[in-house]
């Protein structure tokens, strides 16, 4: 890595050198003209002089212009936001280059791993770093060699009016995405002169204005119906200062709950031999609870899964949990539940090395739910069966809604998702999870 913030953005002028379309001594002249140009209120680019003079092809500076865009993506990193808010120091972050260099890990992981900063703080960083990034490039592709959507400037300005006229949240990341949404549902009208920018935004305002103004209302009423999911990046104006937001955040351990199954003791005797009795395979999170040695095949009409893991001990009632994606395996349409609640839920056959059992009902997707301790539950301030919403800090971040909170003295504070949850957020078998504070509880 080289040197943060806009010392590490080369100039486009190196690499029309370096592709040999212009010469050193080419350059120095052309700045001094460019100079001459702001002296007299006119603003021009280095590859516009250059072609204009006939000392570069278009085609030459709009690869080197590729080239530059490129080499800004190559320099992103977190590491500069992190320290420039001072959440990190510079030996820190060096260090976390040397690692991310041996490891070849992101430089983010590295950071994470090395417990540097918090899991929120090093996504605000990873946010801004994009952000600073896509105006890295916005700045390059400003040329007369990149063709500007005028569009841009008339759903911005629609979208400025409709968020201000409007109860919705007006933090950057709900602005952005009225604007993203109504962006993409106009067709895009491009100028290659940007002298006529000016020109061609009347003629497109008249013939488009309307039409934008009903796209952004729709945006506008689509986030407005979704903000939890819109607002996740938070960017008050604490979190730019740079200020402490720890004391809002509840964290909560995630752990994946692949699909299992329960069984009566009745059930482990004619599926592995009278007398039978389950053995320990490891012990899970939750106190008493443990994955058995033992395992079943469970069929459905249409097909089965093997090698499905009984968790012990048993219970006084057959409880069959999978994915999504599992019952499409088995034929199945198994509907989300709390454990317990079976009424009205399909059965499947199980198999196991001593016979085989059909169970009439109990096969279900389990309800994402929270194991609490009271005492977690009267800190975070909810109750028994209460329904959160919960942020998941994956490669691919979201929020859960309706996560069940479920109390008692026998938990531990411990979120479950099943498998197909954990892969739409990109989530490892074990990550961390947040309580949205202020709770929105069902």
């Amino acid at each position: 890595m080289g040197a943060s913030g806009a010392e590490s953005i080369r100039r486009l002028g190196e690499f029309l050198v370096e592709a040999k379309s212009l010469r050193t001594e080419q350059i120095g002249m052309l700045l001094d003209e460019q100079r001459a140009h702001v002296v007299t209120g006119v603003r021009s680019r280095i590859g516009e002089i250059a072609v204009r003079k006939g000392w570069a092809r278009a085609d030459e500076v709009h690869t080197a212009l590729r080239a530059q865009a490129a080499a800004v993506i190559d320099v992103a990193d977190p590491g500069h936001v992190l320290v420039a808010l001072g959440w990190i120091t510079r030996g820190q972050w060096e260090e976390a280059q040397r690692r991310s260099q041996r490891s070849g890990e992101p430089i983010e992981e590295a950071i994470a791993e090395m417990g540097l900063c918090t899991p929120e703080k090093l996504r605000i960083a990873t946010v801004l770093c994009t952000v600073r990034t896509s105006s890295a490039l916005r700045g390059i592709s400003n040329s007369s060699f990149s063709p500007y959507n005028v569009m841009e400037l008339i759903v911005g300005e629609e979208t400025s009016a409709a968020v201000e006229s409007d109860s919705l949240c007006t933090c950057s990341q709900c602005w952005s995405n009225v604007y993203a949404l109504a962006l993409n549902a106009l067709p895009a009208r491009y100028v290659s002169d940007h002298g006529r920018i000016a020109e061609f935004y009347t003629r497109f305002r008249e013939e488009y204005g309307a039409l934008a103004h009903e796209r952004v209302a729709a945006a506008l009423a689509q986030v407005r119906g979704n903000p939890k999911n819109s607002c996740w990046s938070r960017f008050s104006d604490e979190i730019l200062d740079g200020r402490e937001r720890d004391d809002t955040v509840q964290e909560v351990t995630v752990r994946i709950s692949a699909r299992h199954v329960h069984l009566t003791q009745q059930a482990v005797d004619s599926l592995f031999g009278s007398g039978h009795s389950l053995t320990r395979l490891k012990d899970l999170h939750q106190p008493g609870q443990y994955a058995a040695n033992e395992t079943v095949t469970v069929a459905g009409p249409r097909g089965s899964i093997e090698n499905v893991r009984v968790l012990g001990p048993a219970r006084d009632h057959v409880q069959v949990e999978i994915s999504g994606t599992d019952q499409f395996v088995l034929g199945l349409q198994a509907p989300v539940r709390e454990s317990g609640k079976l009424e009205g839920t399909p059965g499947a056959i199980l198999r196991g090395p001593a016979g085989e059992i059909t169970i009439p009902d109990g096969v279900i997707r389990a309800m994402r739910h929270i194991h609490m301790l009271p005492a977690d539950a009267d800190r975070i301030g909810v109750k028994n069966g209460a329904h959160v919403s919960v942020r998941l800090l994956g490669d691919r971040a979201m929020i859960l809604e309706g996560v069940l909170v479920r109390v008692s003295p026998q938990y531990l504070l411990e979120m479950h998702i099943d498998t197909d949850e954990a892969n739409a957020a990109g989530i490892p078998s074990e990550s961390t999870g947040q309580l949205l504070i202020p709770l929105m509880t069902v």
